[in-house]
């Protein structure tokens, strides 16, 4: 059973990683990776050449015992070095503080808590954009942090595409919410356009959608918007 409070921190996260997740696969498409955690970097090498960028373990699934390890644990303290583990320690130190078992505990059983939720509240916690999980053999992935600069915003079909991923992820029910978020954190628009508060528009000058929810903040309607339209406020 997960908590409201784990719930909650996931949630912020919601469509930033969405829309995290599907720019690093487009610019990751048939790129060869290779993983250096004792000198914190992650490379990429493809068709438009070699990129390297820092990276984080956040933690490990093994996917047999069906558990989720995190970086932060006492093993991982003399084999890498302390810029491939900060994240992974402020979410154990958030974890104390807001008295969050599953971020406090070194191995957490997924049958009980998804590994996507352990994914999204770290994401929340670290201010962090890109993760990506990748194959370490033997039965085990990695959950890494990179940090592969600002996300670019997203033309209109593809911010629906990804708001409407997002909210079948079965995250949250107050989409409303977690969209408001992912607006502030990317710099988004994000207003109402009926007097009573019902539709809002989210976006910006490539990029926007309409959206209705109820009273829960489950998303109700959803369609692309136009983008001459300009707010009365």
């Amino acid at each position: 059973m997960v908590s409201k409070q784990l719930r909650d921190l996931a949630a912020m996260s919601l469509f930033t990683h969405v829309h995290a997740e599907a720019e690093l696969n487009d610019s990751t498409l048939d790129s060869q990776w290779q993983v250096d955690l004792p000198q914190a970097s992650i490379t990429f090498n493809g068709h438009e050449g070699t990129r390297t960028y820092p990276v984080q373990l956040l933690g490990s699934i093994a996917h047999a015992a069906g558990t989720w390890m995190w970086g932060w644990q006492e093993a991982n303290e003399s084999r890498f070095p302390a810029k491939a583990l900060s994240v992974a320690r402020r979410v154990r130190e958030a974890g104390l503080q807001r008295g969050i078992p599953e971020l406090t505990e070194p191995v957490v059983v997924l049958s009980d808590t998804p590994s996507l939720i352990l994914r999204l509240a770290a994401e929340t916690i670290g201010d962090l954009l890109h993760t990506i999980t990748v194959d370490a053999g033997r039965g085990l992935s990695l959950v890494l942090a990179i940090d592969a600069g600002p996300l670019r915003p997203l033309d209109s079909q593809s911010l629906l595409s990804a708001t409407m991923h997002g909210a079948d992820l079965g995250i949250t029910d107050d989409h409303r919410s977690a969209l408001e978020t992912y607006a502030k954190r990317l710099g988004l628009d994000c207003s109402t356009t009926a007097a009573e508060g019902s539709r809002l528009r989210l976006g910006c000058e490539i990029g926007a959608i309409e959206f209705e929810t109820d009273e829960s903040g489950r998303l109700t309607k959803l369609q692309e918007a136009s983008l001459s339209y300009r707010h009365a406020g």
